[in-house]
């Protein structure tokens, strides 16, 4: 009780409630709370401090919908904004929605200038589903930021950006911009919007399109458009409309680097490779460009057009460390040994010489072996930076077990885990090594030690529920840590084929199909490739199970359980 009166003395001191008086902001008879029945009076001041410290009370004990009513009553007979927003706040995590509206508007009543609670009022009455009130004070607000010297589109943009309800958001953004006809950057907001919260098709092209007609000269709204083109399917168009905006603008950088961004993508090999020489052409000396063309290429795996972009960087002698580096990744992706350690090794300091010198080594472990890795891992390993430690600890481990050396590798891992106990990435590589080494209770104590200080770890649960579902015949427990897994992240493509694996493993066959065809269409992995053969062979579709299983082996010919199926499957 004693923290409790303290708390409250705190929120009194900033409300300066020795004395409230209920002026001129004093919320009409009508709207008045009527005091709770634990505490009859007709005197404000006593109703207003029963109110801030029942609101306490309840906070402190978990009881956050009655906190958030006694704060609600606080916040109308108080003229503090201060506990107005306290109301406000502890209404939006009872999430009582209601509730938090009136609060957050009469915190901004009784703060008219205060940008925070006029953004939570409009956020509010957007989910609220009032669009015609949040973009008027939407309007408001964005006029007070340019009073005060801010940016009103991005105010703008953060306010669109924490909505819920996409389409109350969207028609307030309409509104907004019929108020604001004249404001480009209104209309970007609302492409943006459009494009975000829109299925692509004709809906958001109908926004985008008047949009970069009535601002032609605007390059964000033209690459917008283009954008939006080119998710609806319409990829000439985007090219012609990206093409038309570079020649327009062919000083700004964005338009091109917006341009490319599009012909990196493109399967006309020869046309991408024109424009973006045409784009070098309009913008010779541009190094920026020049970097950011080779590194999208190479992102794409399109290694000559990258090699060509990084060796003219290379002659001119700009980004001297950036180049180098991105031409030992390239040097490797080409299976250029000896060219990328010479790279790696002209790195001399910049955002990349950690990387550079953990990929030397790398290669060095693969291609010369361990003995001669251990002279660059070691100083990493030893030195200050912990940071720089615990990733060389996992890059040598990791390529020992990618050799399948778990044996070294697991020594690497434990001597890692004596100089940096608990660490949950050094555990975790472990229990994969474990898992290789067929020891699955090891396997499954790291993954569960992670999960002991980190319980929705997602990495461990998946690891730990697809080892039990692979591994043992525990599939009910499999499922359930699976299962919290794929709740937070949906998308994976690992975690799908995790899900795939233990509906299959519980006889769900049809479900498994589905889950595994989506993971392959998401990551052509090899391990996925051979799950979904399993599947498959098993549902009798055995034709495209050996079609899976055989391009899959092209991409990895060493891939041991592509191997193993193919053997159990077919021969």
């Amino acid at each position: 009780m004693i923290r409790s009166l303290l708390a409250l003395t705190a929120v009194f001191s900033l409300a300066g409630c020795a004395h409230t008086q209920l002026d001129a902001s004093e919320p009409p008879e009508s709207d008045r709370p009527e005091v709770l029945p634990l505490m009859q009076t007709e005197d404000p001041e006593a109703a207003l401090m029963f109110s801030v410290l029942a609101a306490e009370i309840a906070v402190r004990s978990g009881e956050h919908a009655e906190a958030a009513r006694y704060y609600g009553a606080a916040a109308l007979l108080s003229d503090d904004p201060a506990i107005a927003e306290r109301a406000t706040r502890i209404a939006l995590f009872a999430r009582d929605h209601e509730q938090a509206q009136r609060s957050a508007d009469r915190w901004l009543r009784l703060a008219p200038e205060s940008m925070e609670a006029s953004q939570v009022s409009t956020v509010l009455r957007i989910n609220a589903g009032d669009a015609e009130q949040a973009a008027e004070q939407l309007d408001s607000l964005m006029n007070r930021v340019v009073v005060q010297g801010g940016d009103p589109n991005a105010t703008l943009g953060g306010v669109i950006g924490q909505a819920q309800d996409q389409a109350a958001a969207l028609e307030t953004m309409r509104l907004l911009a019929e108020r604001r006809s004249d404001d480009v950057g209104v209309h970007r907001v609302l492409a943006e919007a459009a494009l975000r919260f829109g299925e692509p098709g004709e809906e958001v092209l109908a926004v985008t399109g008047p949009a970069s007609e009535r601002f032609p000269d605007s390059v964000p709204l033209q690459l917008l458009h283009a954008r939006a083109q080119s998710e609806a399917g319409q990829e000439d168009a985007a090219i012609e409309t990206l093409r038309a905006t570079v020649e327009a603008h062919p000083e700004s950088r964005e338009a091109r680097l917006g341009y490319a961004r599009v012909l990196t993508e493109m399967e006309d090999d020869a046309f991408a490779r024109e424009e973006m020489d045409r784009l070098v052409e309009l913008a010779p000396e541009d190094t920026q460009l020049l970097l950011a063309l080779a590194l999208m290429n190479l992102e794409a795996e399109q290694l000559g057009p990258a090699r060509d972009y990084l060796e003219r960087l290379d002659a001119l002698g700009e980004r001297e460390n950036d180049v180098a580096y991105y031409l030992g990744r390239l040097h490797e992706m080409a299976d250029e040994p000896d060219a990328a350690l010479a790279a790696y090794g002209r790195v001399e300091g910049g955002d990349h010489a950690d990387d550079a010198r953990l990929r030397s080594a790398r290669l060095t472990l693969r291609h010369d072996g361990q003995e001669a890795a251990r002279d660059l891992f070691a100083p990493m390993q030893q030195g200050v930076d912990d940071d720089l430690a615990r990733r060389a600890y996992l890059a040598e481990a990791n390529a020992l077990r990618e050799i399948g050396d778990y044996a070294e590798a697991r020594a690497r891992l434990n001597r890692g885990l004596v100089q940096f106990p608990g660490d949950t990435r050094l555990l975790y590589l472990r229990g994969l090594v474990h898992e290789r080494e067929d020891d699955i209770a090891a396997a499954e104590a790291d993954f569960r030690t992670i999960l002991e200080s980190d319980p929705e770890n997602v990495a461990a649960l998946n690891a730990l529920g697809y080892t039990l579902a692979d591994r043992t015949e525990r599939y009910d427990e499999a499922y359930d840590l699976i299962l919290r897994a794929y709740e937070q992240e949906p998308d994976d493509a690992a975690i799908i084929d995790s899900y795939g694996w233990v509906l299959y493993r519980l006889g769900r066959l049809e479900e498994a199909e589905t889950q595994l065809r989506r993971a392959y269409s998401l990551s052509d992995d090899g391990e996925i490739a051979s799950n979904l053969a399993v599947v498959l062979w098993e549902r009798g579709a055995r034709d495209e199970a050996r079609e899976i299983l055989e391009a899959a082996l092209e991409r990895e010919p060493d891939h041991e359980r592509l191997q193993r199926v193919r053997n159990d499957l077919i021969e």
